[in-house]
């Protein structure tokens, strides 16, 4: 039966594992997250990150205190991680290759160098595991050893906006484009009494299309579709395993490499946004938990 205490008192003296979702340039709506969890106390014992999610993760797990994490993503600009690279394109079209994005993440690597406070992931003060996409084996990759920059470099590698990243024979690009909340594979690597997921819902499910969509409108559609329903079944497993699930959603306004300014608006929206689901009852943040046959569905459609 799920507590009627409020979520922070319910969680701040479990052993809970965060969860940060994909969400594009959603870094400064988790780095909010991250500052009101703080403020109310709540000391994770593991962390796992997607995209965006994986960047906050691992500055959260190498102990960067929240105001130092939001310092550190508000001082970022489009040219740090800005690189078209025309060139390569010639050369991997000379090579027979299709170019897979128009940047070529050399400088987001030497950017996530000078901002990650530690270079592999076991050295992080907090357990922590990163998701990646490996298109060459077409499956997920769980990174919980290694190259910290190479793992979040990865995760971060958006389809069509970064190359894919080359590691160990294989091309990897954005976590998100498969897993978008990995809480299955924190959950079976560490004892944990709570998952609590910070989920940013995908752009193209919150808005209502006006009429008919054309080609990638629907492809980015059905993509975001697969995503969340992965996710469903891995909350709804964890529940089922007796695994509590929590979740945060907050719908923010967008963050693009064109509207970095937006940056700290997001981050005291998702932090006034967070600070409200902590302060209420915890079972209004748990919807995949088993209830009665008697009680009301609970439609998980804003969890997007």
């Amino acid at each position: 039966m799920s507590s009627t205490k409020e979520l922070a008192r319910e969680l701040r003296d479990k052993r809970v594992g965060v969860v940060l979702s994909a969400g594009y340039f959603g870094f400064f709506g988790h780095a909010g997250f991250v500052a009101a969890m703080s403020a109310v106390g709540l000391r994770p014992a593991a962390w796992a990150g997607t995209s965006a999610g994986a960047l906050v993760a691992a500055l959260a797990a190498s102990g960067l205190e929240p105001a130092k994490i939001s310092e550190r993503l508000l001082r970022v600009k489009r040219r740090a991680f800005w690189d078209p690279a025309p060139i390569t394109w010639i050369v991997d079209a000379l090579r027979g290759r299709i170019p897979t994005g128009i940047l070529a993440g050399r400088r987001f690597r030497r950017l996530l160098s000078e901002v990650l406070p530690v270079k592999r992931i076991e050295e992080t003060k907090a357990p922590l595991i990163i998701a990646t996409t490996d298109v060459t084996h077409a499956s997920v990759r769980i990174h919980a050893e290694g190259d910290l920059v190479d793992a979040v470099c990865a995760s971060c590698a958006y389809p069509g906006l970064f190359c894919t990243v080359n590691s160990k024979g294989s091309q990897l690009w954005d976590g998100g484009l498969v897993d978008k909340a990995p809480l299955r594979a924190l959950a079976e690597r560490f004892e944990l009494d709570a998952l609590l997921v910070h989920y940013l819902p995908s752009r193209s499910r919150l808005e209502r299309p006006a009429g008919m969509v054309g080609y990638l409108g629907a492809m980015g559609r059905a993509l975001a579709a697969a995503r969340h329903q992965g996710f469903v079944w891995q909350a709804q497993l964890c529940e089922a395993e007796g695994l509590p699930v929590y979740v945060i959603a907050p719908e923010l306004p967008p963050v693009s490499p064109a509207r970095l300014e937006r940056g700290r608006e997001v981050i005291g929206l998702a932090s006034a946004w967070a600070a409200r689901a902590l302060a209420a009852p915890a079972e209004e943040s748990r919807p995949f938990a088993r209830r009665p046959r008697s009680a009301s569905p609970r439609p998980d459609d804003r969890l997007s």
